[in-house]
């Protein structure tokens, strides 16, 4: 585990003029391997934030670009407001020009970026390991699926997927159309866990849930990004 972290906002290219995202990664001169954060529909608030630190400090280098250009809410009918009017296309060129911004620095390693998405992110991480060929590793939480679904069968990066029981059903229906399209896909369903189990912040907070996926999170990331 790293004993420091740096920690800043940066900004990179996308749609033609520049997108910010929140840094981090280890402070001790190395390179490591590459994460995109995809935030919540809270937008890129002190969790994400937290989140991005604590890969950090586990030997990644993370960014968390922000989708919602500096807007966060902890108001459930905002963010859905926020999340509506929010420019898919765009989004997806800021998380990609992120992704390359962070894979041509000199303490990143690699051809290829790990994605992580919670929430709205999770179903951003899937739509962004079909059209981004350079996702060597994607991992969703409780994430909505494309429209329409059968756009899964394109991706390729390797999948794990964490959901409560209450989204068994999208959960199941993600890992049927990898599996039968030959996809590498790891399924859990996590027993009474609501949606954002994740969230340490929020009302839905599993410790259980939590304290299983987190060490999976990182020993997928280290199996398929170094």
């Amino acid at each position: 585990m790293a004993k420091n972290i740096v920690t800043s906002t940066v900004s990179f290219k996308a749609n033609g003029d520049t997108a910010d995202g929140y840094l981090a990664y280890p402070d001790d001169g190395g390179s490591y391997p590459a994460v995109v954060v995809i935030q919540e529909w809270w937008g890129v608030d002190d969790h994400i934030k937290d989140v991005t630190e604590r890969f950090a400090r586990l030997g990644f280098a993370a960014i968390a670009p922000d989708l919602y250009h500096g807007q966060v809410t902890s108001e459930p009918d905002e963010a859905r407001k926020m999340a509506m009017e929010m420019e898919y296309a765009r989004a997806a060129k800021e998380i990609d020009g992120a992704a390359t911004w962070l894979l041509s620095q000199s303490f990143s390693t690699g051809s290829a970026f790990g994605c992580v998405g919670y929430c709205m992110g999770g179903g951003l991480v899937l739509t962004t390991s079909i059209r981004n060929t350079n996702v060597g590793a994607a991992i969703v939480y409780y994430g909505g699926l494309p429209n329409p679904p059968e756009d899964l069968k394109d991706i390729n990066a390797p999948v794990l997927a964490f959901y409560g029981s209450g989204e068994a059903e999208r959960a199941n229906q993600l890992n049927d159309i990898l599996t039968k399209s030959d996809k590498d896909i790891e399924l859990h369903i996590y027993e009474g866990a609501a949606h954002g189990f994740f969230n340490d912040t929020g009302n839905g907070y599993s410790l259980t849930a939590s304290y299983d996926s987190w060490p999976r999170a990182i020993q997928f990331f280290n199996s398929h990004l170094t």
